[in-house]
Formats: C-alpha cells, structure tokens, sequence
C-alpha cells in the first residue's frame, strides 16, 4: 500500500500483513528529526543525532498530511499539545468506511530528513506515544536504498500495562532480519485502520541516537509506579497438581511460597448413585490447611451416568449442577475457590465440538446452583486455552458476568511469557467496559514444559531444556507480577510421567521422582530476593527488550533486570557505590568486569534469565564519600 501525499503526490511504501486480532487503525506516516540523546543512557559515542520534541511551534513547520489512496475523504490535522512532557505533537483524523466492514483507511503525517542520516553500530530509535485500543501501530524507517523495516509498537508493555497509557517505544536499527542500512532517509509511525475510525494520536520526545555500548542501571533510575492490583508477588500464586496426596510435593510448595493448589474435583469421582463422597479431597485439604494453603477445585468433566462426556442434555446439566451445590455446601467456609470445567473451548475436554453456548448452560446452572448453597462461594469460569476472544464473546454476557468472581485464561503461549502483555491489557479493559470491576481475570493455568516446543527432539531431561523453564518460570512470575494479575496458576509442580520426549509430562518444577529440576532453586531466588521489599515500579528507560523492576527494601534497594530479546546480548552497567552483590537466576554471583570506572559491567542474554543487584543504602553514602572502587570480589 502506498500513502500519497495530498499536495505534492510525495509517497511513502508501507508493506504489513494484518496480523492484530483486535487491531482497528488508520495509517500514519511521521518522519522527523531526531535528538542529542537517548534517555536510557549514560554515555553515547559522539556521533550525528536528531530530535524532534515539539516544544517549539516551529517544529510542525516541516510537516504535511496526507492520505492513502483508500482514504482519498479522510482527514486528519496534525497540531501541538499536552506531550509525555511539555509540549507534544496530535494527530487527529476522521477515516469514513464505505466498502462494509473490512476496509483499510490511510492518513498520515511526513516529514524527510534534508539530508540521510547514517546509522552507526547502536543507533536506535526511541519516542514516546499514545494512541487508542482501536489502532495498530509501528514505526518505520526507510533507508536511502528505498528498503523501509517496520517494527510493531505494542499497545501495552510490561512497564505500561494499559491500554491508552503513554508507551515508551526502544527500537534498534541495526539488528534483526528488519535491519536498516546505511543512512535513514525516512522515519515513520504508522497507525492502520480495517473499519471506520475517528481519533487522536499523541506522540513526543522522537530519537535517534547512538545508545553506546551499555546500558547504565542505577538504583535511583526513574520508575513508573507499579499498577494498582500488583501488591505482593506470593499471595497470588498457585500451583497445579493431579494427586490427593503427595506430602512431599506439598511441602515444596509450600516452600516455594504456593499460597494454594489447583486439583480436579472430578465429578465421576464424588458421585456414587446419586450420594457424594469426598474423603480423599478432605484428606488433601487438612494437609493444605495445616500449611497454610488452601484449594482452587476445577469441578470438570462428564460422569457415566449422566451423558458420559460434556453434559448437554438439561437433565445431565441438572445433575451436574447437583453436585456442584454438594460440592459448595460441604467445602462450605472452608479455603476454598472453585472453578467450573477446564478449557471448555477446545474439543480435548467439551467433546465432539466445543460450543459456547453448551457451555453457559452448564456454567449458568452451576453458578446458581452454587450461590444457593453457599452464597459466599468463589468461582470462576472455567479457563480458556489461550485468548479465545470469540468464544469468551459469545459466552459471558453480563447477567452472567454479574454472578461470576472472575473470568479464567490459560495463557499459554511458545513465546516469551512478557509478551502476554498486550492480550491481558484488551481483556482487561473488554472487562472493564462490559462489567466494570467485576469479575476480576485470573490465570488459573500457565506454565512452560522443560520440552522446547520449537526444537524438534529437544529432551525434557536435558540440562539445556531445564535450564531453559528454569529462565522462563521466573519470568513468567515476573510478568505475572508486573501486569497485575489478581491469581496465577503456575503448571505443574511434579511432572507427570518420565517420558524425556513427551512436552505434556515436562512442565513440572519438580520430575516425576519427586526430585528437584532447575526452576525450583531459580524461583527460591526469586522468592528470596523479594521477601520484605516492596515492588516500587518498572524503570522507566530501558533498551529494546530489557526490563527492570526495582524493589525497595528496609536499607536496601534490589533491582531484578532481565532481557526477552532472543539471540541479542545487552552489556549493563551499574553503579557500584552502596552495591552489594550482584547474583544470577540461582543465586550466584556475577562475573563482571570494572569499566568503566566507578561501575560494575557483565553481558545480559535472554537465556541467562533475571540478574539481581542489591545496593545498601548506608554504605551506598559511604562508597560515595570514598575514593577509589570496590573491587568485585567485595560482593557478598
């Protein structure tokens, strides 16, 4: 698609599959100057560096609207206003649709640089920028061979979890099969649209720059303030398991800080000719209760005398819903939430055809059914596979909605656990518009198998496939974390067979021996590191990819940064006065390097999984007052 210029037929190319479920947007090209210096930095090479921050009216001077050759009566103005800081830029266009309900729309704003600007080793670009959940965006940039690379910017992010927030967008040029090369003729941001939209888009603080060699963390970097719902890390955690009784696994949850455990209540189980029987759910919830947890039960699955499979027929949802009251009458006051199937939209548990519909017949009856018995009762839909926006639309509507404490999701996913950002912020706000505040989200179901879904022959029991779920549990509670959600089921805490090659019988924390895998020693670091400190928020300038979250203790500040950019390494530097040590994913320390002076340097890699540096705020004065470096042997 090409956006032509209205005035003088100037033309950019923009060339993006639509891949956004619930993306709606217009096109908007912005190309501009950009400045001195990147935020995130310390120290740049001195190279050739623009900047565009809309302080002076003078700014907009040099730049035109204009429209896609689908939106010849679009129309769009591009004027000053209130930015991420002072002043910022706004664009705020009108695209009628007239060709039904699948139709893209373009407008834009342009600006070319007079002259190419080279792009070194580290140039990268960063803005800030605001738009609406309606709109996909991404940035941009053309070289002076014509060849123009396009990056997504995401509609909410780790440090920015909702939608409409400001976003801080770390793009670099260099690096990845998008690469630019050679000079930057034409920097834009793009915003597409596949139906009828009017809106705004704000955005401020545009930069190119030469990031340098490092990225410098200092304990006092700036940090947006943590949303509200993230509090404490361990208070929302669970974890599944598939026995009734299983000491040993219990107690190492409850030593990696599982506030509950996720377990079937199978309804074939309990129910013997029309009388229940819960002795061995009695028996796990004594040993629960006796260490302090309580029971998420997952009330699931068919019984033979009653349909055999998904109960359909109105007398098998009746029974269902029988037991069910049975269920919430007899854990009555007791520990326990409740939620009602497992994945009901995929054909492995609502067989032969998952259906929507089916399935609010059999929650609807379960609900009322469990209100009556015990109208305190807490319970949740039964968690979707994956973000099945359809089927969750054509479930929940709000009578139903207005019953339920929360709505369940199994977010799982192959790639980085971080990246369920975007996806948990439209649900999050697909809530909020429909219901409110309630019911809350809850994860009832995450967790990555130490079988790699994307190496074929990869083994389960290998040191590379363990280490790897090791780095991505820790990351996951992390995002869990971050993103603020109220319950979150880690899966699984023992594995379930012994089969090396099976991803199903892998994602366990502990083998099928009962013995301990990698991720049980990196998340007892985890759990170590944030135990009496406060999370304070997310540093605020970051590079591409990097997240840091401080956390602020009685005399001490810890920061846990991390990458989840696969195959690119980040050297961090960090200042050493006041720091104590400097730890990896298990606990051990960091070897750096003392460059430059005054800082404490090593390689972050995704693979290597969250680092964690501690800086006591006493000697953190006293460094200061002292000539000369610590040496890194002093980290303790």
């Amino acid at each position: 698609m090409k956006l032509h210029n209205s005035k003088n037929g100037g033309s950019v190319r923009v060339e993006r599959k639509w891949q956004r479920r619930w993306s709606v947007a217009a096109v908007l090209v912005v190309t501009w100057m950009i400045g001195p210096r990147l935020a995130m930095t310390a120290r740049e090479k001195t190279v050739k560096s623009l900047t565009a921050d809309f302080e002076q009216s003078t700014a907009f001077q040099e730049w035109r609207v204009v429209s896609g050759a689908e939106s010849s009566a679009a129309r769009a103005t591009l004027t000053p206003g209130p930015g991420h800081s002072g002043r910022g830029a706004i664009l705020q266009y009108e695209i009628p649709c007239n060709s039904g309900s699948d139709c893209p729309g373009a407008v834009a704003a342009q600006w070319t640089p007079r002259s190419a600007m080279p792009i070194a080793r580290h140039t990268t670009v960063s803005l800030w920028i605001r738009f609406a959940a309606n709109v996909a965006v991404s940035v941009e940039c053309k070289d002076s061979s014509g060849h123009t690379a396009e990056f997504a910017v995401p509609s909410a992010s780790l440090e920015h979890p909702r939608l409409g927030d400001w976003q801080h967008a770390v793009i670099p040029l260099p690096e990845g099969s998008q690469r630019v090369k050679g000079r930057i003729a034409e920097l834009s941001i793009v915003v597409r649209t596949r139906t009828a939209v009017t809106g705004t888009l704000t955005f401020d603080d545009v930069r190119i720059a030469d990031a340098g060699d490092f990225f410098e963390l200092r304990e006092d970097a700036p940090v947006d303030p943590p949303i509200t719902t993230a509090g404490e890390l361990a208070p929302r955690l669970g974890v599944n398991i598939h026995v009734l009784r299983d000491d040993s696994a219990l107690d190492r949850a409850k030593n990696l800080g599982f506030r509950f455990v996720r377990m079937d209540l199978a309804w074939s189980d309990v129910e013997r000719n029309g009388r229940y029987r819960f002795a061995g759910y009695d028996a796990l919830l004594r040993a629960l209760e006796t260490r302090g947890m309580g029971a998420l039960w997952i009330l699931d699955y068919g019984h033979p005398d009653h349909g055999g499979q998904a109960p359909r027929k109105a007398e098998d949802i009746a029974a269902f819903g029988r037991f069910a009251a049975a269920v919430a009458a007899h854990f009555r006051g007791r520990a326990v939430r409740y939620e009602i199937w497992n994945e009901p939209n995929i054909v492995q548990f609502w067989k032969p055809v998952p259906s929507a519909n089916e399935y609010g017949a059999l929650l609807r009856e379960t609900v009322s059914a469990m209100r009556a018995a015990d109208p305190s009762a807490v319970i949740t839909s039964g968690g979707l596979s994956r973000f099945d926006w359809k089927f969750l639309s054509e479930l929940i509507d709000p009578e139903l909605g207005s019953k339920l404490n929360a709505i369940g999701i199994h977010p799982y996913r192959d790639a980085a656990p971080e990246s369920v950002a975007e996806e948990w912020a439209f649900l999050s706000e697909w809530v909020r518009e429909k219901f409110g505040e309630s019911p809350e989200i809850w994860d009832t179901e995450w967790g990555y198998s130490s079988v790699s879904p994307s190496r074929d022959g990869a083994n389960g029991h290998s040191v590379e496939g363990r280490k790897r779920q090791a780095v991505l549990a820790v990351r996951e509670f992390l995002t869990v974390w971050t993103l603020g959600m109220p319950l979150a089921v880690w899966y699984d805490l023992r594995d379930d067979g012994p089969d090396g090659m099976d991803p199903e019988k892998n994602y366990g924390l502990l083998d099928s021996n009962g013995n301990d895998k990698p991720a049980i020693k990196a998340l007892l670091t985890l759990m170590e590191a944030v135990k009496n400190r406060t999370f304070a928020g997310m540093v605020r300038d970051t590079p591409a990819g990097i997240h840091a979250m401080r956390l602020v203790g009685p005399t001490d500040t810890v920061m846990i940064v991390w990458s989840d950019r696969p195959g690119v390494t980040q050297t961090v530097a960090a200042a050493r006065a006041g720091l104590r040590s400097i730890t990896s994913l298990n606990g051990e320390l960091v070897k750096t390097k003392g460059k430059p002076s005054g800082f404490a340097q090593w390689v972050l890699q995704d693979t290597s999984g969250p680092v964690y540096l501690r800086w006591d705020r006493a000697a953190r004065e006293l460094d200061r007052k002292t000539p000369g470096d610590s040496p890194t042997s002093s980290f303790r």
